[in-house]
């Protein structure tokens, strides 16, 4: 049970005057005090303090889990980049590698090409050569035909050569441009992998770290995973297509090399052997024909050591004729009955006449023995100009051609080494 309340807690108060204006009651003292006493921004200060705190534990968690995340997005987006660097540096250098070794491929097929102008010259030579035989031998001949199939080999050949010269030239500069390609992207990603790295490394106490406005602002154009990511395997499938025709075309040229000089070389053999041959063939016709001179001029001294003993024979018939003639003369001297048809008489007019008749026989025969003398000499100048002919197609096949041919290139420098 309560007290009784005094007039001064009720406040209920006498008036004494002005003496009491503007104070206040007990119970609204009470009241005052109990209201400061209960402490309500103490409370709120404990409160906020336990929340604050309670914000800084999560806010610290979650930052701390955010830049335990982020850093380790960072790690394996480093390690992602990294991953497709290490491949676009193998590429690059299996690229370069390559281009390497066509670029040594393409200054071998230059030096085929340079070499091939020696056989090509040598067959034209020997053509030209060829051409300066003389009358009869001036032929088509196995020789002449071999050295135009041989020209014709080495038109085909050249003109394969610049062929491909100009598909490894094309080939070249499609392997630069994938090589650039790759080291543009490699460029790219190196910077990449080193901001990257740059990014996992950073920490809140680092140097660089500044307030950045707008850094969480997307940039436009910017790529996504799988674009990034096809930009490179796009690169690197160029990369193998340009390889693969690069390693395709360097085993190409290797096999027409290698047949072209082997073609080239059988086709030299032959030549070669069917020039010794008609060289052979040659020589026999010459020795041939040289027997026949020597031959023919036996005959020519035998017709004239004839026609000699013909004139010697002639005279004495006709010095025989004079002597019968003259006889016969003398006979017809006789007077009257003594001229008389006798057996000496009959036997001179015979005589003379078989004298006649021999001398016309030897006229006969040394007009035929002149005809005949003048047909060897004939026949000798035709064998010493043959033998002429002969020995200049001798010395243009063998002297010339052959010695010409024995500077023929071999396979291995026709091949460009």
């Amino acid at each position: 049970m309560s007290a009784k309340r005094t007039t001064a807690e009720s406040g209920d108060y006498l008036s004494f005057g002005d003496r009491n204006f503007a104070l206040s009651t007990i119970r609204v003292w009470d009241e005052h005090n109990q209201k400061v006493l209960k402490g309500d921004i103490i409370r709120t200060t404990d409160k906020n303090t336990a929340i604050t705190k309670n914000g800084i534990i999560k806010v610290n968690q979650t930052s701390c889990e955010d830049f335990s995340d982020s850093t380790d997005q960072l790690k394996h987006r480093a390690r992602h980049i990294n991953y497709w660097k290490s491949e676009l540096e193998r590429a690059i250098r299996d690229m370069d590698a390559e281009i390497n070794v066509t670029e040594a491929l393409r200054q071998q097929l230059k030096n085929a090409v340079d070499t091939l102008k020696i056989p090509e010259y040598i067959t034209e030579e020997c053509l030209d050569m060829r051409k300066l035989r003389m009358q009869s031998d001036l032929i088509y001949d196995e020789p002449q035909e071999d050295l135009f199939t041989e020209c014709a080999l080495i038109e085909n050949v050249k003109k394969l050569h610049r062929e491909l010269l100009r598909e490894i030239e094309y080939q070249l500069e499609r392997n630069i441009a994938s090589k650039n390609w790759l080291e543009r992207d490699w460029s790219d990603k190196y910077l990449a992998f080193k901001y990257e790295t740059d990014n996992v490394e950073l920490e809140t106490k680092s140097m660089h770290v500044k307030d950045s406005a707008g850094a969480t602002r997307l940039s436009e154009g910017q790529s996504n995973v799988s674009s990034w990511e096809q930009h490179t395997i796009n690169a690197l499938n160029d990369f193998k297509t340009a390889i693969d025709k690069s390693k395709a075309l360097r085993a190409k040229v290797d096999a027409v090399l290698i047949n072209t000089s082997r073609d080239l070389r059988s086709q030299d053999i032959k030549v070669n052997k069917t020039l010794s041959e008609r060289i052979a063939r040659t020589e026999e016709v010459k020795t041939d024909l040289e027997n026949q001179l020597k031959l023919t001029l036996q005959k020519i001294v035998e017709t004239e050591n004839i026609l000699e003993t013909l004139h010697e024979e002639m005279l004495k018939v006709s010095q025989r004729i004079q002597v019968a003639q003259t006889r016969l003369n003398t006979k017809n001297c006789r007077p009257n009955v003594e001229n008389c048809r006798e057996g000496s008489l009959i036997a001179l007019i015979e005589e003379v006449r078989d004298l006649n008749d021999s001398m016309s026989l030897l006229q006969k025969r040394s007009l035929e023995t002149e005809k005949l003398r003048a047909e060897l000499i004939h026949e000798r100048s035709i064998l010493e100009n043959e033998i002429i002919v002969k020995k200049k197609t001798l010395f243009l096949d063998n002297q010339r051609c052959l010695f010409l041919r024995s500077h023929y290139q071999s396979a291995e420098k026709m091949c460009g080494f």
